[in-house]
Parts: structure tokens; sequence; C-alpha cells
């Protein structure tokens, strides 16, 4: 379905004819299972019979999936399900299962390229955010082939890392990434190209280029065979401090100690030693508040192209995977955190594998897959559980989210109370004011207006303490919502400003935090704000989150102005 879409039987071209009915066997594939009438009124609105033109495409296509893959209906719902020799591109792309020798193949060109559906907009609106899940998808593709690939093929690499560059020409982990892989074998050619990105920085952006590109230059050499310091047990002695520093809330302490465990390691010429200090660094510049998420990802992409245990690179991805998640590239978190999954199996480190799973429910919410974002939850709760790893926290209140986007508010109020439990109980403080930002939400929607509010209040004043601007944007909106229950919408204004300005004072925060909270804005301002429309509608389509980017439809720009409007970055 990528590129030049066909179907293809045992090396023999199939027909399927109609781009109807290519959108009906792309929308039976990629979307959650849908109802015939919903479909009908989603691909043909102006028919006189819906329903009959449905089931004429839908002939169509089950002709041409004969042999390979059946359509069938589970509640009324239908989906496709494919043969056991079936292998559907967008399906492997997604799930992160495209191996590097078809990656060019499998990754060839845009969803459905070359149609158009003007006749039926809300399927247009559709396509257009699972083309950009798919660029998404397509970028970690590439990403994860050239690491994969990059010791023993390291121009082929380069060339995979220029497709990915073409999908987002401002990846800062990318450039970084090619960087590091000219510095293989060519030094000069790795300068020159940190020179080129540059310019392509200064010339579009206006910006200088950022010094994680440059730092693979910057590594230090070996050490000599016998130094007279003891560079792996200064390295341990270091993780263990970077360890017990980010346990207390340390975290200028911790980036230091894993930073200077991560150069010992590097100079000791130990590669496992290396691959543990760079995770660890990694973790915790992600998980401390410092907006230091794209240097994280190449010291993350330089550590998987260095593992060689299934265990370490379970853990690589789930990293990478998290990063994904807070920017919101969903295609790509989603792929990385499913191949987590894999290698944690492989590996029997079920803790890894559940908390993957959670970031993959997570991501599911997020982009407004309920049904499918409850099941993988429960998946993860089950492994979360028999390892009583603390995540179990953060996965009830996923879940709990999860419940209050789709009305269960009772639900919603018990799961996120048992989350913000757990959190207290097993030592992460950190997370417990998103939970009590659920558990308000939650109570709000029973009617609880006064439990709410004293909810978000302590959840604003622990997220001030610890000073994560999500938590205090987040738990600010919820007392935004009580201001609206009261008819106070210009003090609900006042206070999501507020939230949007602390949620962006760091460059890296959970983009679907900052999307609720301008969505909600948008809203209460009647698109009135037209900075706050288009960021906005950039963070929603970039996800993409359907659910906000359905609630932003009404104050979107006009077709013609909609084509030029630039991407959030």
């Amino acid at each position: 379905m990528l590129g030049k879409w066909g179907i293809e039987v045992d090396g023999a071209p199939r027909a399927l004819a109609g781009h109807k009915t290519w959108a009906l066997l792309a929308y039976l594939v990629l979307a959650t299972r849908t109802g015939r009438r919903d479909i009908a009124e989603l691909l043909w609105p102006d028919a006189d019979d819906p329903l009959a033109a449905e089931r004429w495409a839908l002939l169509q296509v089950r002709r041409a999936l004969a042999g390979i893959a059946t359509i069938e209906a589970e509640g009324g719902l239908l989906g496709v399900v494919s043969g056991p020799n079936t292998r559907i591109d967008v399906q492997a792309v997604l799930t992160g299962t495209v191996g590097s020798h078809e990656v060019e193949a499998l990754t060839g060109g845009e969803l459905l390229a070359g149609l158009f559906f003007d006749d039926a907009p809300a399927f247009e609106h559709w396509l257009a955010l699972e083309r950009q899940r798919l660029r998404s998808a397509q970028r970690d593709a590439f990403r994860h082939a050239a690491l994969t690939i990059a010791p023993s093929a390291p121009q082929r690499a380069l060339a995979l890392i220029a497709q990915a560059v073409s999908l987002d020409p401002f990846d800062d982990a990318l450039h970084e990434l090619a960087v590091d892989v000219h510095l293989l074998h060519d030094r000069p050619a790795a300068e020159a190209y940190a020179d080129a990105t540059e310019r392509l920085y200064r010339a579009e952006l206006g910006i200088g280029l950022p010094e994680t590109v440059r730092r693979p230059l910057e590594r230090p050499t070996r050490a000599p065979a016998n130094p007279l310091v003891n560079l792996g047990a200064a390295t341990h002695a270091l993780l263990d401090a970077a360890s017990a520093r980010l346990a207390a809330g340390d975290y200028a302490g911790a980036v230091d100690s894993a930073r200077r465990a991560a150069r010992d390691a590097a100079a000791s010429g130990d590669l496992a030693l290396e691959v543990r200090a760079l995770t660890a660094l990694a973790g915790a510049l992600i998980h401390s508040v410092r907006g230091r998420d794209h240097e994280a990802t190449g010291l993350l992409e330089r550590a998987l192209r260095l593992a060689n245990s299934d265990a370490a690179c379970a853990e690589i991805e789930l990293e990478l995977g998290y990063v994904g998640f807070l920017e919101a590239d969903y295609g790509a978190a989603e792929a990385t955190l499913r191949r987590s999954v894999e290698l944690a199996t492989s590996a029997g480190t079920r803790a890894i594998a559940g908390r993957a799973l959670t970031l993959i429910g997570a991501c599911e919410s997020d982009r407004g897959d309920l049904d499918a974002a409850a099941a993988t939850l429960a998946d993860a709760l089950g492994l979360l559980r028999a390892t009583t790893d603390r995540w179990e926290g953060f996965a009830l209140s996923i879940l709990a989210r999860v419940y209050l986007l789709a009305g269960r508010a009772g639900e919603a109020r018990a799961s996120a109370g048992q989350a913000t439990e757990l959190t207290r109980e097993r030592g992460w403080l950190s997370l417990a004011p998103w939970c009590m930002t659920c558990e308000g939400e939650a109570a709000l929607r029973l009617g609880e207006v006064s439990a709410a509010h004293g909810l978000f209040s302590e959840a604003f004043a622990l997220g001030c303490e610890i000073a994560d601007p999500c938590w205090e944007a987040l738990s600010l909106r919820g007392l935004a919502l009580v201001e609206v229950a009261a008819g106070q919408t210009e003090a609900a204004k006042t206070l999501l400003a507020n939230a949007i300005g602390r949620c962006t004072r760091v460059s890296d925060v959970y983009r679907w935090a900052e999307a609720l909270v301008l969505t909600d804005l948008v809203e209460l301002e009647g698109g009135t704000d037209r900075v706050h429309v288009d960021r906005a509608l950039g963070l929603a389509r970039r996800g993409p989150m359907a659910a906000l980017a359905e609630r932003l439809r009404p104050f979107a720009p006009p077709a013609a102005e909609r084509q030029t409007l630039v991407q959030t970055p």
C-alpha cells in the first residue's frame, strides 16, 4: 500500500480496480474494527445508497484477497485477517518487523500514493493522519536498518540514513548517526557532513547546528592496553552513583556521574560496559527534566549499534520508544517499542516487556485507538504485576486515561486511585502528579467538584516541587476544567495560557499534554488566536492524535491555506 500500491500472489499481480476499493482495503487494514454503516458514510457520504456502494466494494476486495486474507466481522465490526504467509507492507512497517534486506521495498513511498478523495472529506482527513503515522514508522525502519548494517556496510547505511532524513530533514539524531557512521571509515567525510548540515540548519531554520550532531567527533579514543587507572572499576562506581542520585531526585548529579561513566567506558575498550554506560546516561537525560532528549537519542543509537545481547537491546529500544512517545512520534515509537517487546520476551526480561507494552498502550491512547490501548495495557499489567515492577502504577494511570476518553469515569477514578497509591508505595513520587490529574478529571466528571479541585491542587503543588513542566501544565488544565464547570470561562483561559507557558519552557516535553491544553484553549477562544490554532493543529497532525485533530477541524484554515501550513517540528 506504500508507493506503487498493488496485490501480488506468487509473483503475479492481482487486480483491484477503483480508488474507493483501495480506500476501503486501507481502512480495514489500518483502522480499528468499524461497523458497515460507519464505513459506508465515511467513504460514500453523498451516494444515494452508501450501503449498496459499500457492498459492491467489499465484494471486489474479497475477490482480490481470496486465498491470502479474509474480511471478517466480529460483533458486527469489520476487519482484515491476513493468512500466515501474507505480508502487508503497512503492517510490517508499523510493527517494526521490516528487515534490513527489505527496507527499501517495504518503505517505498506514501500510503495510497497519488489517490485523492475530495468527495469523502472525512476519509481524506483520516488518510492524511495515517500517512503521517506511516512516514514516522518508515523513518524508524530506515534508521533501524542503518544501525543494523553500519559496521559491515557503512555506505549502504548512509544511503538509508539519507532516505530517513528526506522524511524529516531536521532530525538531530539522524544527522548525529550519519556523522557516527562516516567516522567508521572517513573522519574528513564526517566533518564535512557536519559542516554541510550546519549550513542547512542556518539557511532553513536560522539556527546553529545542535551540539549533539558533532558529538561523535569528540568521542575519546581508546586507552592504552594497560592504563594506570582501572577505567572499568571507575565506570562501575560512577554508574552506581548515577543510579542512586537519579533515584534520590538529584538529576544534575546523576547526569554528571553518568556522563563521566560513559567517558571512562568509551576509553576502556569494554564494549559491553560502554553500552551500559551510554544507556544509563541516556536514561538520566531522558528522565530528568532538562530538555536533553535529543542528546539521549544519539547516545542510545550508538549503544544499540554496539550492543550484542537481546536484553541490552530491549532496554535501549525501550528508551528510544519512550522518547518517541513523548515527542508524539507515534509511528516510530510504536515500531521501536514492539521490537523492545520481542527482544525482552526473547531475553526473558518480563519487566522490560511490560514497560514497553505500557508505552505502546499510551501511544495508542494518544492516537485515540482506545480498544487497542485497553487490550495492550491489560497485557502490560499482567507482566508488571508478575514482576512487582513499579511501572504497574504508570500502566494503571494510562488505563485510567483510556477509561476517561471512553466516557467510563467510574472505572477511571478507581484505576487512577490505584495508580496514585502504587506510585507512592513504590517510591515513584515524581509520577504521582500525573496519576492525580487523571483521578481529578474522573472525579470532576462524576460531579465531585470539591474532590477534583483538591486533587488538581495537590498535583500542581507536587509538580512545582519537582519542577516538572508537563505535570504543572496538566494540573493547571484540571483547575481550568473546574472553572469551566463553574461557568468561569475567562479564569479558565488564564489558567490554560499559564499551563501552555509552563509546558513549553523546556524543549523536550510531553507533546500530547501540550496539544491537549492548546486544544482546550482553542475551543474556549473559539479559534480566534491563529497562533494557538496552528500550533495545536501541527501537533495533532504530527502524532497523529486523531481525537484532538477532530476537535480542531472546525478551526482549521481553508484548504488553500492548509496546503502551505508548515508542519510543527
